[in-house]
Order: structure tokens, then sequence, then C-alpha cells
């Protein structure tokens, strides 16, 4: 390998653990602060998927530039009407009714989190208390998943982020020493 490889592998590995520590922290943001590790790994660890396996994710969670811009603010899961949709942790109904065509449920969690659901079909009242788990309803129709996926978003302190950091599908990023290149040549 020559000198100008090395140097420009050098130089591509320290643009791109550069690029990941400023882009990927290692809590998630919201609102421009990182949240405490514990705040979130220990909610990470501990939601279930809320419905029953195999899990597919059929469109992921693109987050908006602003608040009111296009994007898709949580991830549809293949489903079908008629499909168990359950808690995938302990928390209250805040909303449970229809939104222009479909049913939509909304629980409220411990550390200002808030799931939503849709097309879901429910017999829940605003107030219950629902456990990890629990069955909140069935898959309906309508909306874009119109009965073939549900629609599961999630939001902290108002904010939309990913599902995923909650269902354990986001790995944290791992910054490799600079010494790890000079190893590699």
């Amino acid at each position: 390998m020559t000198r100008a490889t090395r140097v420009t592998l050098r130089l591509t590995g320290v643009v791109a653990a550069t690029l990941l520590f400023v882009t990927i922290p290692s809590t998630p943001a919201v609102g421009g602060a990182a949240l405490p590790v514990g705040a979130w790994e220990s909610a990470a660890r501990s939601w279930a998927w809320p419905v029953a396996p195999p899990w597919r994710v059929t469109s992921a969670f693109e987050a908006p530039a602003t608040r009111f811009s296009a994007g898709h603010r949580g991830i549809d899961l293949a489903a079908r009407a008629g499909d168990v949709v359950v808690a995938p942790a302990d928390g209250v109904v805040s909303f449970v009714g229809r939104v222009v065509d479909r049913g939509v449920v909304s629980l409220a969690h411990a550390g200002e989190l808030m799931s939503s659901f849709e097309p879901v079909e429910s017999a829940l009242a605003e107030g219950q208390e629902v456990r990890k788990g629990e069955q909140i309803g069935i898959l309906g129709s309508g909306g874009h998943c119109d009965g073939a996926c549900l629609h599961f978003g999630v939001r902290l302190r108002g904010e939309y982020v990913s599902p995923m950091l909650y269902l354990g599908g986001v790995p944290r990023a791992v910054l490799l020493p600079l010494r790890w290149f000079e190893d590699t040549r």
C-alpha cells in the first residue's frame, strides 16, 4: 500500500468518524437536548412489538424536516385486518376513537412517551390502564395501511421519534479510535 493510499484511508476514516460523531448522538436527542442514557435505554429494552411475529417493517420511520413537513411519523408493520394489537408497554389510554376514516388508539407511557396505532378498532376507554402485552384492539381498515399493516408511531415530549428506538432496532453508534486504521494497514 502506498503512502498516499494510507494517508487517504486515514483521512477518510477521520472524516467518517467525525460525521458519525456529529450526526449520530449516543442518546436520542429531542428538541436539541440529548436524553440521559437511562431514560431511553431502559425503555428500549422493555417495549414489546404491538403485533405477533414474524415482524416485518413495510415502511420505515422518516423524520420530517420541520414539525409540519412531509415525513412518515412512525413505522408500518405487516399485519392483516383482524390481527390482535397489544400495548408495547404499560400505559394509560389517552385517546380512542375515529380520525377521518380509521380507528386510532393512543397510549401515554412513563417518561413523557406516547404511542399511537392505526387503523385499530378498540373497546378501551380513555383513562383506562393497560399493561405491556395486553390487547388494545384489532387491526381494522382505513388510512394508508387499510387493513394491510399497522401504523405504529411514538412521540417523546411531543416530538416524533422512531419506534425502533424502543423495540431495540436501532443500534448505538460506536466510534473506532484512529489507531484502528493504523493497525489495519
